[in-house]
């Protein structure tokens, strides 16, 4: 098991502090940390797109597979965000009387 100060050279004191708190323990390895989902490392306080990719590479590094992790540069989740915003929208309107027509292409 490689040591804090090992672990601190690759990865991020807040890379760590996620990773422990995600795994429920003090330390951890690579393999422990390639076999978490990669939800649990996305939803992960205090870890953005930087340090997930920090950590996929640590991992690579380390020799573990990380295929599973999918990289999220953010578009794909503003898309949904957008996505959800107009359907509350048009679900409120619709609420209220009003009918929502699709889009014409133009």
């Amino acid at each position: 098991m490689p040591s804090r100060r090992a672990m601190s050279a690759e990865l991020t004191t807040r890379q760590i502090n996620a990773i422990r708190v995600a795994l429920g323990k003090h330390s951890f390895t690579p393999l422990e940390v390639a076999q978490l989902d990669y939800h649990v490392i996305r939803h992960a306080q205090g870890l953005g797109p930087k340090s997930i990719a920090g950590i996929r590479q640590w991992l690579q590094e380390a020799g573990q597979a990380v295929g599973h992790w999918q990289l999220d540069d953010g578009h794909a989740q503003r898309e949904r965000r957008r996505a959800q915003r107009i359907a509350q929208a048009i679900a409120l309107l619709e609420r209220y009387g009003y009918t929502v027509k699709p889009r014409a292409n133009d």
